[in-house]
C-alpha cells in the first residue's frame, strides 16, 4: 500500500511538473494591449456610472484563444462551427450570462475601443450587466485581432479549494498530454 501511494505520488508530481513546464507558448500579443483594453472598458463604464469589470485570467486565456481563432474565421462561431462560448469550457470558466466582441485591423487599444463604442451592439456588451472580462489580443503579419469576453460567473462555487485543485490537476494533465502528443508527432 505504501509503495502504491509512493508511485502514485511520484507519477502525479511528474504530471504536474510537466504540466507547468509544458504550458503552451504565449501567442503574439502587443505588450500590454489586453490590460489597456480592460482599463479603457472600465473607463467607459465609469463614465456611464457603472461598476468596473474584474479581469479574469481563465477568461482572458479563453479570449486569447478566440483572438487566434478569428484569424481563421471572423465570426462569433469557432472554426469548427461550434458556438463561440464553448471556448470557455476548455478553460473551466462557468457563466450564467456571456457576450463576445471581436475586431481586427485596429492598431491600438484606443482604436479598437473607439470602433466598439461606435457600434451599438458592441457598446451594449461593454456597458452591459456583467462582472468579469477577459481580453485576447493576437498579432499576425502586422494585423491585430481583438476579442473581449464578458461574463457573469455561473453557480459553481469557485472558492471551494477542492474544486480549484481538481481544475488545476485537470489543466496540468491536459498540458502534459498535449506536450507529449506534440513531442511524439500526434
Amino acid at each position: 500500500m505504501k509503495r502504491t501511494l509512493s508511485v502514485l505520488a511520484v507519477a502525479l508530481s511528474l504530471v504536474l511538473l510537466l504540466g507547468v513546464f509544458a504550458a503552451p507558448a504565449a501567442a503574439a500579443e502587443p505588450a500590454g494591449s489586453a490590460a489597456e483594453v480592460v482599463r479603457l472598458v472600465n473607463g467607459e463604464r465609469a463614465k456611464a456610472g457603472l461598476p468596473a469589470l474584474a479581469a479574469n485570467i481563465a477568461l482572458s486565456n479563453a479570449a486569447q484563444k478566440r483572438a487566434q481563432e478569428i484569424l481563421v474565421t471572423f465570426k462569433h462561431t469557432r472554426p469548427d462551427g461550434r458556438d463561440c462560448f464553448t471556448v470557455m469550457q476548455e478553460y473551466n470558466v462557468t457563466y450564467s450570462r456571456a457576450a463576445e466582441n471581436i475586431a481586427y485591423g485596429q492598431k491600438s487599444p484606443e482604436d479598437v475601443m473607439a470602433a466598439w463604442m461606435k457600434s451599438s451592439g458592441h457598446k451594449t456588451n461593454i456597458l452591459g450587466d456583467y462582472t468579469r472580462i477577459g481580453v485576447g489580443v493576437y498579432e499576425k503579419n502586422g494585423t491585430i485581432y481583438w476579442t473581449q469576453l464578458f461574463i457573469n460567473p455561473g453557480s459553481r462555487d469557485d472558492s471551494n479549494f477542492f474544486v480549484r485543485m481538481w481544475n488545476w490537476i485537470v489543466n496540468a494533465w491536459n498540458r502534459a498530454t498535449g506536450f507529449f502528443c506534440r513531442l511524439l508527432g500526434f
